[in-house]
């Protein structure tokens, strides 16, 4: 079970294996967006990626080693759809801001997100799947 600082730590890998820098990223115990990137060799371009786990990664909390609920999943891509457009929305010194979500694959974030796949595109979403493997998948608007 995938929590979003194992979704933050696979996705900021693909990223550096796939010729970008990592600006910044943000663990579950720190504000700001969860990653900032850049392409490297390439000016005008910024990604930055809101992430979800699967689970809780707080050992305290009554969610922690347990799969989310069918009605937390939904609310998860809600408040990451909603972060990535305001963060679509705040200004850059790179030019370009790309964003996107990472989730883990699983068959209640594809559910979801499948809903409104088409609407993602056509706000210039992106998202990273994250497998319990950590093998990421990207489904784009952009290029990677």
């Amino acid at each position: 079970m995938l929590t979003e600082n194992d979704v933050i730590d696979r996705v900021c890998r693909y990223l550096k294996d796939t010729g970008w820098h990592i600006v910044s990223r943000a663990t579950t115990t720190q504000t700001g967006y969860d990653i900032v990137a850049t392409r490297q060799g390439v000016s005008g371009v910024e990604l930055r990626v809101e992430a979800k786990g699967g689970t809780s990664s707080k050992q305290t909390t009554a969610r922690f080693g347990k799969p989310f609920t069918s009605s937390q999943v939904p609310v998860h891509v809600a408040q990451a759809l909603c972060t990535a457009i305001a963060m679509q929305a705040q200004p850059t010194q790179h030019g370009v801001v790309r964003v996107a979500m990472a989730f883990p694959d699983t068959k209640g974030h594809r559910k979801h997100v499948g809903r409104i796949e088409q609407g993602l595109h056509r706000l210039g979403v992106g998202v990273f799947w994250v497998d319990e493997t950590g093998e990421v998948t990207v489904d784009a608007p952009w290029d990677v």
